[in-house]
């Protein structure tokens, strides 16, 4: 037990067996830093207020009655950082000997403390900023790089999920090398039980895509990738699984079978999203932006092998050529479909799903993330 006698102030603003934030990633986080002998102590953030929601409402209503509005008004004015920092418990904080701040920016900006923090985030603002965010007025813009920064040049520590906003933490906001670690995420199910299966071909593909927001997941994408797959002689299904509300144009077809959004707190739904992973011969998920790719661990931890776009940190979850393919952004779903046709038929399949389990034991799980992470704290001066 490396962190022994160390507590851990993790803050966060949901409870941390909370296994729906975030699919379930701060959950997994708490259980890693926990298995290093550390104690774990939430440090509760809340930025609510009456003034906030009331504000938040008028400018909403705003932008729907004055379209021209849209963009240009504050959404995250930095008195919501004042509402944080004020309600930050001081008496948990002085109880910790390090403060662990993942994805929260904005409870760091104006946080005053003599404890060592450690922040975590899958992104940068400045890659968020027309990647995955549009329409953030001027003022938001200047305001949350300014937060970010702040938020990193207060920590002692940077912990990142990936290379891609390693890169932008130095070369967008001056970070040095020395105070970054690179510690990927790991699969945030339950993988101890698992026993992965070896791709074969007997004739039918069935093709697993998860994710809850069809349109930037590329949800499209992946129907038409099945679609060509069974125009061009290789009988698929696609199991559609995250999506609330399916439209029904799509729902219809006779190659897909939609699961709806599974929640991993409930039981019944967590043991379906095992059945689905563990029947499936690969997973497709060609998303159009993507921090890192959490679920891309759990795939490969069951065997499948991914095929997704090359964007964001996805290239730190699915190593191309190794446990799948990567294709560009803007890749169609035939070119996906020639690609994984492609790679049924020249054994590449075979080799993918081989090589997926053993690359999630060696570079995507938690025991290796609490590893770094154990390490950062011996570190820290």
């Amino acid at each position: 037990m490396r962190l022994s006698g160390k507590t851990i102030g993790f803050m966060s603003a949901n409870p941390l067996e909370d296994k729906r934030v975030l699919s379930g990633t701060m959950y997994s986080m708490a259980k890693a830093i926990e298995s290093t002998g550390a104690k774990v102590v939430r440090v509760p953030v809340d930025s609510s207020s009456f003034l906030s929601k009331i504000y938040l409402k008028a400018v909403k209503e705003a932008e729907r009655f004055l379209p021209f509005l849209r963009g240009r008004l504050s959404k995250f004015p930095l008195w919501k950082c004042r509402i944080v920092a004020r309600k930050l418990d001081r008496r948990i904080i002085g109880g910790c000997d390090v403060l662990f701040a993942p994805m929260l920016s904005g409870a760091l900006f104006l946080l005053d403390t003599d404890k060592p923090i450690i922040y975590l985030s899958d992104a940068t603002f400045r890659l968020m900023n027309g990647y995955y965010w549009n329409d953030i007025s001027p003022k938001d813009i200047k305001d949350r790089d300014l937060i970010e920064k702040t938020a990193m040049d207060k920590a002692a520590a940077l912990v990142y999920p990936s290379h891609w906003v390693a890169r932008s933490a130095v070369r967008d906001y001056g970070q040095s090398e020395e105070k970054i670690t690179i510690a990927r995420l790991g699969p945030n199910i339950d993988i101890s039980q698992i026993v992965p299966h070896q791709f074969a071909f007997h004739g039918k593909l069935n093709i697993l895509f998860v994710g809850v927001d069809w349109t930037r997941k590329g949800g499209q994408i992946a129907v038409d990738a099945c679609e060509w797959l069974n125009a061009n002689g290789i009988e698929s299904t696609l199991h559609i699984v995250g999506i609330r509300s399916l439209d029904g144009s799509i729902a219809s077809l006779p190659f897909v079978n939609n699961h709806g959004f599974l929640d991993k707190n409930n039981p019944e739904d967590y043991d379906l999203l095992g059945r689905l992973y563990r029947e499936s011969d690969c997973f497709l998920l060609p998303t159009m932006a993507e921090c890192a790719g959490i679920v891309f661990c759990e795939a490969g931890a069951y065997g499948l092998p991914c095929f997704s776009h090359d964007t964001g940190g996805v290239s730190d979850y699915v190593f191309d050529g190794e446990t799948g393919r990567l294709l560009p952004v803007g890749a169609t779903g035939a070119d996906f479909g020639r690609v994984i046709k492609e790679c049924v038929e020249n054994g590449d399949m075979e080799r993918f799903s081989k090589c997926a389990p053993e690359v999630v034991a060696e570079r995507l799980s938690w025991d290796l993330w609490a590893e770094k992470f154990a390490g950062v704290i011996e570190n820290l001066k």
